[in-house]
């Protein structure tokens, strides 16, 4: 008999009481910490305002639509983006009224046409609307409808394929959104250590989104150790490879921002850059070592504890080889404008890893591949002795012994009650027989399971007068 998904595999209650006692602990500590790390100021605002802000009086961010695209002033066969965003006339209409806008080269260069919704800056009732020739000047196009079709379109996928678990795990990720911006972020700002805001952030998402997603149960919580455990190994890591390697050197525009504007240092930004990086990833290995080791125990309870670790281990190993193929080319596609311009250089290739944003980079990567390499043995041997805890082997059905034969009076050899009795337990019992002594056509009854009556006494004195 083996079990089935629908009768999950339990953890004894002894190992139940010790995974309650461990997992009330880290929530406690992730509240009091959250509570202790809360920023208490105000938002802060960096200089300079955001993307869409400009610090010109009078000056604010809108929305308008281009009407009329006229460039017959550009000379034929010129198409230098500087020259066309010159000669280029664009007439946009915002609430009801029309205007000009100045386009930039790279929006030129990737093409606005008639229709376009675009972001720009209004100039309108700026005193710098004359120095400036324009009523508006472009920010950005206009994303949100199709952003968000695709959020919704990516809602309604999950939904249909993964039920209302799909829609737990949705809510997850909102949750998480929300820890990043409304906690983490600013607490950072706010000049709380960075490394343990980072690291109470990661708790507290990894507690809600895993029993939300998944249910409470001793599945989710060994992925939850699982994934905390991972989450500790790659934070030290990270925390020494970022020393050692001196990697606290600001090397973008946002980062030297960030470092003359605000207390935080480029060593525990990176650090916690590693840790959000390799959140996902970690939830990702846990779950499913931990759901292999359940499904395996419950398709083979007989199997030993040291088998279960080595077939949930396969699974892990190739699990192991797709995640680090995962982190790198999400990383190769998201650098790869920055990749082109390096491999354009004549430069040894280990020197281009190694210096500037690359490094960091390069630096992230190792560290999340190696927390989650070991973060998938951690959990998938936790996972066995949770579950091999309450797990007790079917008992094997024991061949029934022949059903015994009464004493027969008179000494009845035990040769001949052994081959009927084996007869019976075959299936073939041993066909009646004639009775010495017996009237004609006499048969020696027997019983449809292998047993025949007692002898009369009449019946024993014949059989012993023909011995």
């Amino acid at each position: 008999m083996h079990m089935t998904s629908q009768h999950e595999p339990k953890a004894s209650p002894k190992v139940q009481l010790i995974m309650l006692a461990c997992l009330v602990p880290l929530i406690v500590v992730t509240i009091a910490g959250l509570f202790v790390l809360w920023p208490s100021g105000p938002d802060k605002e960096l200089p300079g305002g955001g993307p869409t802000t400009n610090t010109a009086e009078g000056t604010t961010d809108t929305k308008v639509t281009v009407t009329a695209v006229d460039a017959s002033d550009c000379e034929s066969g010129k198409t230098d983006p500087m020259v066309r965003a010159d000669c280029t006339k664009y007439i946009v209409e915002a609430d009801g009224q029309e205007g000009s806008l100045y386009v930039t080269p790279d929006a030129v260069k990737a093409g606005v046409d008639v229709g376009d919704r675009i972001k720009a800056l209004d100039f309108t009732q700026s005193p710098d609307r004359a120095e400036m020739g324009t009523d508006y000047v472009f920010i950005d196009f206009d994303r949100n409808v199709p952003m968000l079709a695709l959020a919704i379109i990516y809602a309604i996928v999950v939904l249909l394929v993964a039920g209302l678990r799909g829609l737990r795990a949705l809510i997850g990720l909102g949750f998480a959104g929300a820890v990043l911006f409304v906690f983490m972020l600013p607490a950072m700002l706010d000049g709380k250590p960075p490394v343990l805001v980072a690291m109470v952030s990661a708790s507290l998402i990894m507690v809600i989104a895993l029993y939300l997603a998944h249910g409470i149960s001793t599945r989710t919580s060994t992925a939850l150790f699982g994934t905390v455990l991972g989450i500790i190994i790659t934070g030290i890591l990270g925390a020494w490879m970022t020393s050692w390697a001196n990697l606290g050197i600001a090397y973008s525009e946002d980062g030297y921002l960030l470092v003359d504007t605000t207390d935080l240092g480029m060593t525990d930004m990176i650090v916690c850059a590693i840790l959000i990086t390799g959140l996902g990833v970690l939830n990702d290995v846990t779950i499913t070592q931990a759901s292999a080791v359940w499904e395996l125990a419950a398709a083979a309870p007989e199997m030993k504890p040291g088998q279960l670790f080595s077939r949930a281990m396969r699974i892990g190993r190739d699990h192991i080889a797709s995640t680090v193929y995962t982190i790198t080319f999400a990383y190769v596609g998201s650098a790869l404008m920055t990749l082109i311009i390096v491999s354009a250089h004549d430069q040894p290739l280990f020197d281009t890893f190694t210096l500037g944003d690359m490094s960091v980079e390069v630096v992230s990567i190792l560290v999340c591949s190696i927390g989650l390499v070991i973060a998938i043995p951690l959990t998938t041997g936790l996972g066995v002795l949770v579950v091999r805890s309450g797990l007790r082997p079917p008992r094997r059905p024991v061949a029934s012994a022949a059903s015994p034969v009464p004493a027969v009076s008179g000494g009845e050899t035990t040769e001949r009650a052994t081959a009927e009795a084996a007869g019976a337990a075959d299936g073939h019992p041993e066909p009646a027989r004639e009775v010495p002594g017996s009237p004609a056509g006499s048969k020696d009854p027997v019983g449809p399971a292998g047993e025949r009556p007692p002898m009369t006494r009449r019946e024993a004195r014949e059989r012993d007068r023909n011995r």
